[in-house]
């Protein structure tokens, strides 16, 4: 993936598993102006029923942010407000400040994937990725653009997927193309196709060639349905989030899901912007369900 010149990452934390042997790794990231210890009351119960789990909490890099006047504070990307009705109608408000964000991001994230899964025997099914607020919108991205077999697991808190209204157009263009195709099947104007040979074949490739020309990112896009899409996701939201709105959470599992993307969501009737006893009891599971597929 090429990108600009990338700003430092800090080094993550990094919590070994309780009871080796190391047989899966859970990458998370924290929420925007957090630092990884802010996920610690997160990894405890989980590594406590899941002991053989390492998790790699990793740091955001300093920038200005333009929600908070310009403030040096640590991001995934920048971004903007959504929090009010308004961001639920148009999400993609100064969505091109967040591109340079999520190009590095994204970046930095499938290299330590890569890393991450030769430590595992090179079985991509033991990676779990995921993160909360902006972490669980980055994950979210650097999972649709990951070009390797698919994780074993993906997660994300109280979040939302960036550039969601491009990937619903590039869904339904798809959808409008290939009907005209279907009806008209033969064409003796049409040439013999070999204009359409580079052309999304699948949906799903379809949106991640979106999504790549969105962030501006060199390189081949897809043709066909990505392996990462065979990832399942979980997402889980409060209700009453008042930082990012439950409908942006809705919004995502939705456009997953029309993506075949297996998404569970979970709303939490009562719960705000964090994670709760609630929601940890059941992302456990949801991890741990792994296991039984992977048994060494």
């Amino acid at each position: 993936m090429s990108h600009k010149m990338s700003p430092p990452f800090p080094d993550p934390l990094i919590l070994p598993p309780l009871n080796p042997p190391h047989s899966f790794t859970l990458v998370l990231l924290h929420g925007r102006g957090n630092s990884p210890s802010s996920l610690l009351p997160f990894c405890s119960p989980l590594q406590q029923s899941f002991p053989s789990l390492k998790i790699i909490l990793p740091t955001a890099p300093k920038s200005r942010a333009t929600i908070y006047a310009r403030s040096l504070i640590t991001q995934w990307f920048d971004g903007w407000h959504l929090d009010s009705p308004a961001s639920v109608l148009n999400p993609g408000q100064d969505e091109w400040r967040s591109i340079d964000g999520l190009q590095q991001t994204t970046s930095y994230l499938h290299d330590l994937l890569r890393q991450e899964i030769a430590l595992v025997g090179g079985d991509s099914r033991r990676m779990f990725l995921g993160g909360l607020s902006q972490g669980c919108a980055a994950s979210l991205m650097a999972l649709l653009l990951w070009e390797g077999e698919p994780l074993g697991r993906c997660v994300g808190m109280c979040g939302w997927l960036p550039f969601v209204r491009t990937v619903q157009r590039a869904t339904k263009d798809f959808a409008s193309r290939k009907g005209d195709t279907e009806e008209d099947e033969f064409d003796p104007f049409g040439g013999n196709g070999e204009d359409d040979e580079d052309k999304p074949q699948d949906v799903e490739a379809a949106a991640v060639q979106a999504l790549r020309e969105s962030l501006e990112l060199e390189g081949n896009s897809p043709i066909t349905r990505p392996n990462s899409f065979d990832t399942p996701v979980f997402l889980a939201h409060g209700t009453e989030d008042d930082k990012v709105l439950i409908a942006h959470g809705k919004e995502a599992a939705s456009t997953l899901s029309e993506l075949s993307v297996n998404t569970s969501w979970n709303e939490y009737p009562g719960l705000g912007h964090w994670f709760y006893p609630e929601m940890i009891t059941d992302i456990t599971a949801f991890l741990k369900s792994q296991i039984p597929q992977h048994r060494r």
